[in-house]
């Protein structure tokens, strides 16, 4: 009976706000945990490319020949300010692996390129996947599918339940390894 009292409790202390905390994000292990300041969408993005592209250990030189492009071009919008366009952010990410709809809930939404790598953005992000492909579509003039509120909201309150299992099996887990 204590379990199920603890569970409610949990949902009850758990918020969108708890769960994607970026400051509690930002003090994580994480090469680019170093982002507190306040920055623009673009600045963030581009800060996610050059987490990855120095994760993954690839050279700029080699990411601009991967890419067909000037070495510095690339420098200059990834290093010195110049605008990173919708298209070449999108080849950027298809390069390095990088899932757009994680990527823009960690960018937009959370306001930080070090969440990206966080475990309850993945499940946000497999939770949306299919809500976030149909929105970007459609903002390409491409929308199929009539998204209704009631879709919207029933794709947000399964994905938000699956965090709060998620994280009240981290607790259990914790909490059995301490006893």
């Amino acid at each position: 009976m204590q379990q199920k009292g603890n569970a409610s409790m949990l949902h009850g202390a758990i918020s969108p706000e708890t769960v994607f905390n970026p400051l509690i994000v930002a003090r994580n292990a994480n090469p680019c945990a170093s982002e507190i300041r306040i920055d623009d969408e673009q600045t963030r993005y581009k800060r996610l490319i050059n987490c990855e592209l120095a994760r993954q250990a690839v050279p700029l030189a080699h990411m601009a020949d991967r890419l067909g492009m000037l070495r510095t071009k690339l420098h200059k919008i990834l290093r010195q300010g110049a605008h990173l366009s919708d298209n070449l952010r999108a080849r950027l990410f298809e390069q390095l692996g990088i899932d757009h709809t994680r990527a823009t809930i960690a960018v937009s939404m959370l306001q930080s390129a070090a969440a990206y790598h966080e475990q309850a953005v993945f499940l946000a992000a497999e939770g949306l996947k299919g809500l976030y492909c149909e929105a970007a579509s459609g903002r390409q003039g491409e929308i199929q599918v009539d998204l209704r509120p009631v879709i919207i909201h029933t794709a947000v309150g399964k994905t938000y339940g699956m965090l709060l299992t998620h994280q009240e099996r981290v607790l259990e887990a914790s909490r059995t390894l301490l006893s």
